[in-house]
């Protein structure tokens, strides 16, 4: 089921605020790119240990912004591997 940041993460101010970016489910963060072109995106990641799917490995957040690389054939989507 596709769910809104602040329903996994209500306790973080920023998830209220996204718009751009959603949770499939309780465990995978999907941020799709919206603008025409663009090659990269910047993802929040609320804190905890997230793994990006390209397999580029583990990101340790604690709440932040991360600027992501989206090659025409991939879609940013990261896991949730807990706090």
């Amino acid at each position: 089921m596709i769910r809104a940041m602040f329903l996994e993460f209500p306790d973080d101010e920023q998830a209220w605020e996204l718009r751009d970016q959603y949770m499939f489910g309780t465990e995978y963060l999907v941020a799709p790119i919206t603008e025409y072109g663009a090659r990269e995106r910047s993802v929040y990641l609320p804190k905890g240990k997230w793994e990006a799917m390209d397999g580029s490995g583990v990101i340790n957040s604690n709440g932040e912004t991360v600027n992501a690389a989206a090659p025409l054939d991939y879609m940013l989507v990261y896991r949730y591997l807990g706090a």
